[in-house]
């Protein structure tokens, strides 16, 4: 893969929530989300100074270079250094299929692009690393750059496929940079509460994932979600335990070749969106989304409300598959 002139890539995949939308915000909780057919490759090669190219913004600049555009890269390449050990200088390239002529599909980006960037950077080094190493570098980098979130696009990335993630304890981590740990040892400690699942669907199942052609500020839910979190308290604790629960049975449901309680789990996960909907005032779905979901045996969004992608689901004769559909619905 390298031998020559020392060239590697890391790739990581655009995602889709399958379920576990909002309650994946807090800790403990889990989510299913599944790659789809596009994604991120980062190639990296020896050079004699640090240079990041990418095909988004289709231009080159050095590691200190002020760009707006590619703070986050850079400051994720310095933050690697860290635990890499290494001054080595390299060119960095970006090929970026999760957005096309300046569409923002929702299949996720950043983490996906620090995802490919530490398996390349690793790989570069030759530094050996696991899945739980580089979720955890992206996590870890995302937390002290106070860049919130669940990280489950983050762990979704990194597999192709299903991804069911069940959410660390964020205090957890923030008391180990408090204590000023090293990366290397936040790293190779057990974080509490995280675990990241390959899942195998047996289910006949097809999902018909659709583009909306609508963006959404998924900040802007998140800010929402926290500022009505006080108020109704036992609503959200309703919300994220009845999520949590619908989706271990979706998981159940996907790897026992079970379409029909799939269809059945997936409709309750709806309702419970909506259950959020009416208290929290998070907007969830578009008119033109409610009739999409409507046209199928199941159906609800996927990720933030009003958002990007909607979701139909159907049984099928053959096996489990997803369409991703990117014409505007």
């Amino acid at each position: 893969m390298e031998e020559k002139n020392h060239f590697v890539h890391g790739v990581a995949y655009g995602k889709l929530y399958l379920a576990g939308e909002y309650a994946i915000l807090e800790d403990y909780a889990s989510a299913l989300i599944t790659s789809v057919p596009k994604k991120i490759t980062v190639f990296v090669e020896k050079s004699h100074e640090t240079t990041i190219f990418d095909t988004i913004n289709k231009t080159k600049v050095g590691l200190l270079e002020e760009n707006s555009n590619f703070t986050l890269v850079q400051q994720f390449i310095l933050f690697l250094t860290e635990y890499t050990n290494s001054d080595k200088s390299f060119s960095l390239t970006i090929f970026n299929e999760l957005h096309n002529d300046d569409k923002k599909y929702g299949l996720g980006s950043s983490g996906a692009v620090l995802v490919a960037i530490a398996r390349a950077i690793l790989s570069f080094e030759n530094i050996t690393y696991n899945d739980l190493t580089i979720f955890k570098l992206v996590a870890l980098f995302n937390i002290k750059h106070n860049l919130s979130g669940s990280m489950g696009d983050v762990a979704a990335s990194i597999n192709d496929g299903i991804t069911y993630y069940e959410k660390f304890n964020a205090q957890f981590v923030n008391n180990m940079i408090l204590q000023d740990k090293s990366v290397k040892e936040i790293i190779n400690t057990d974080w509490d509460g995280l675990r990241i699942e390959k899942v195998h669907p047996k289910a006949n199942l097809s999902i018909l994932a659709r583009w909306t052609g609508e963006a959404v500020d998924t900040k802007e839910h998140v800010k929402l979600w926290k500022e009505h979190k006080d108020n109704y308290q036992e609503e959200f604790r309703v919300f994220v335990e009845t999520s949590n629960t619908l989706v271990k049975t979706l998981k159940e449901n996907l790897e026992e070749t079970d379409a029909t309680s799939a269809l059945s789990t997936i409709r309750k996960l709806r309702e419970n969106l909506l259950y959020l909907e009416s208290f929290s005032k998070i907007p969830m779905e578009t008119k033109a989304m409610k009739n999409y979901i409507e046209s199928h045996s199941a159906g609800k969004q996927s990720g933030s409300g009003s958002g990007d992608i909607v979701l139909g689901f159907e049984k099928n004769n053959d096996k489990y598959q997803l369409q991703l559909n990117l014409e505007k619905l």
